[in-house]
């Protein structure tokens, strides 16, 4: 269409125009704030399974530690005296160097 023709068919369907253009802003209005809503859900879908996953393999590690104190793991329990309660063997000596 030319800008000519363009204007006539504005004119003469002004009134459907403006219902369509009135029905749009209508539904952007009841609907805009659902999209938004179903975003924001998306988004913090996405952020809860990564946590979930995080928290998975958490309780992985936790279970085997936990698994091994049960079993009394000789090596186990001794690597663990070692390194959180910093014990030695008779005639052993422990270096701590402070970091950086």
């Amino acid at each position: 269409m030319i800008p000519n023709e363009l204007s006539r068919f504005i004119y003469k369907n002004k009134k459907p125009l403006l219902a369509g253009l009135a029905l749009l802003v209508v539904v952007f209005i009841f609907l805009g704030g659902s999209f938004l809503s179903l975003f924001h859900n998306k988004m913090e879908l996405k952020k809860l399974t990564r946590q979930t996953a995080q928290l998975d393999v958490e309780y992985e590690q936790l279970t085997q530690r936990l698994k091994l104190l049960k079993q009394e793991d000789p090596q186990y329990l001794e690597q663990l005296a070692r390194t959180r309660y910093h014990m030695t063997k008779p005639g052993e000596m422990e270096f701590r160097f402070k970091q950086q």
